[in-house]
Order: C-alpha cells, then sequence, then structure tokens
C-alpha cells in the first residue's frame, strides 16, 4: 500500500505544474502527510510523516527517476529507474520491473 502512495505522488509531483515548487498533501486512509519541495537541480524532495504511529522518512526523487532515501526505520535505500533494482539497508534486495520483478 505504501509503494502505491508513493507512486501516486511521484506521478502527482512529475504532473504538477513547473511553477509548483513546494507543497504538502494528506492522505486520510493512512493518515500519512507529505511535503515536497522541488530543488535547483531537478529533483524533488519528499517528507513523509504519520502523527498516529509517530513514523518519518524521506526521499528524493531525481528528474530521471531514480530515488533514494531513508524509510521509516532508518534504513537507507535507493532506487535505479532504468534496471528496476531497489537496495535497502536492511538487507532487501529487488532486480527486474513488472511481472519479472524478484526480491530476496
Amino acid at each position: 500500500m505504501r509503494k502505491l502512495v508513493i507512486a501516486s505522488l511521484v506521478t502527482l509531483l512529475l504532473a504538477a505544474p513547473a511553477f509548483a515548487q513546494s507543497g504538502s498533501s494528506y492522505d486520510w486512509r493512512t493518515g500519512n502527510q507529505y511535503y515536497w519541495n522541488r530543488n535547483f537541480d531537478g529533483s524533488t524532495s519528499v517528507r513523509g510523516s504519520n502523527f498516529g504511529t509517530g513514523s518519518m522518512w524521506n526521499q528524493t526523487i531525481m528528474p530521471n527517476g531514480d530515488q533514494r532515501g531513508t524509510d521509516s526505520r532508518g534504513n537507507y535505500w535507493q532506487y535505479n529507474n532504468s534496471t528496476g533494482n531497489y537496495w535497502n539497508s536492511d538487507g532487501t534486495m529487488c532486480w527486474g520491473k513488472g511481472q519479472f520483478r524478484q526480491c530476496n
């Protein structure tokens, strides 16, 4: 579910007008609050939090779709958009895209 929310947020951010430099969004279904800011290099920084659970996370989305950040447990992660490879410091690794995607 969180990946779906993040994917939706990424789509929203990429579709937003160029003049929208920062903003926020609240997802009432999950209780997640998102704050984003477009950076001068074309990347977008996103900070997320959930007041109910006390969790917080952040990510940076590069113009080419690559992403990196810290999850709610403090683990560093990164995603390569061209290959679909994902790595998390908790040991999770995924590779491939779509129906061929595999994770350990």
